[in-house]
């Protein structure tokens, strides 16, 4: 709803008397209202006119107005219209923040997110955000059981301020290790996190719900100079990055059925249309060769076909054959 200059002259003061130890009815705050507009030229509003402010007011600003006896009040001191004069587009985004954000709930992040916000927002829109007919419409994917997010307060503020930190990791079928790691970049892939770090003369991935314990170090922060942010993962199709592999052009035909899916959902950025007819697409796409690469081709099941290059082709051709024997009587 637009605001003009004369409607907010009126919520200036209405705003006065909501949030003042006084309660007062619709009429009494007409009356306040008349009086300060006749005082500065201006003609009178009716009740009616009063009633609809309240209810645009709230519409248009992070406040709760409470009735109780046909006496109006903010439901909290801290409301305030001029603290926080957001639009109708700022509060629906923020709205979708919050929601979304509840994915840290119960970690540091959260909690820090959540004091910055309040303060901000004096409380009153984290408590609208609570309401149970807003809890529910924004669903996030369940989270895998260890996520390793517990961890990602810690190493987002060893990312800032460019310093190491030792952890205690456990890899994958080995015994607890001690690394010192110079933390780089934090990425979340299929609801779990990891870390990029340099450690041991080289800098890898590591799987965030494999850490144990983080502790502080004085060892030096080590900046590799061949890392870049932006294109470490260029050619992953998930966490996967192989320092000296190259990457290589796959390209996939498609049946018509999967057409639509493939045009809309890219497989990756890289991708790139080579050909299409009604029965079949031809797509090209520049990643290394891994297990998700096969992963990907796998899922499409009989809808695809590998053209090159031919160690790929070769390698989907033999998980066929090994997939039928599992059905062979």
């Amino acid at each position: 709803m637009p605001i003009n200059k004369n409607s907010f002259r009126r919520y200036k003061i209405i705003n006065e008397l909501l949030g003042s130890a006084r309660h007062y009815t619709a009429k009494e705050i007409m009356e306040h209202v008349n009086e300060q507009l006749m005082m500065d030229g201006f003609e009178p509003v009716t009740q009616r006119l009063i009633y609809k402010d309240i209810e645009d007011i709230q519409k248009v600003y992070p406040v709760t107005v409470e009735r109780k006896k046909g006496r109006f009040h903010y439901a909290s001191r801290e409301d305030d219209i001029e603290r926080v004069p957001l639009t109708r587009e700022e509060r629906t985004a923020l709205e979708m923040a919050v929601q979304t954000f509840n994915l840290f709930k119960g970690t540091a992040f959260f909690q820090k997110f959540d004091d910055v916000v309040t303060r901000l927002l004096t409380g009153s829109v984290l408590r609208k955000l609570s309401h149970p007919n807003l809890a529910k419409s924004i669903q996030i994917g369940e989270m895998a059981e260890d996520t390793g997010q517990q961890w990602l307060e810690e190493i987002f503020a060893a990312i800032s301020e460019k310093r190491a930190i030792r952890i205690k990791y456990r890899p994958f079928g080995q015994e607890l290790k001690e690394r010192v790691v110079s933390p780089y970049l934090l990425k979340e892939f299929r609801n779990r996190w990891y870390m990029v770090a340099y450690s041991e003369n080289a800098t890898k991935v590591f799987k965030l719900y494999r850490i144990q314990e983080i502790l502080s170090c004085d060892a030096p922060y080590f900046e590799d100079k061949y890392f870049n942010q932006e294109y470490y993962f260029k050619y992953s199709l998930g966490v996967f990055h192989q320092n000296n592999q190259e990457p290589m052009d796959v390209q996939l035909q498609f049946s018509k059925e999967v057409i639509p899916l493939i045009m809309e959902h890219k497989l990756h950025p890289s991708m790139q249309i080579i050909s299409k007819t009604s029965e079949s697409l031809l797509v090209q796409i520049r990643v290394y060769h891994s297990i998700e690469l096969m992963n990907l081709i796998l899922s499409y099941g009989s809808k695809v076909t590998v053209v090159s290059p031919d160690e790929v082709r070769e390698q989907h051709k033999k998980e066929i054959e090994l997939m039928r024997k599992n059905y062979d009587v």
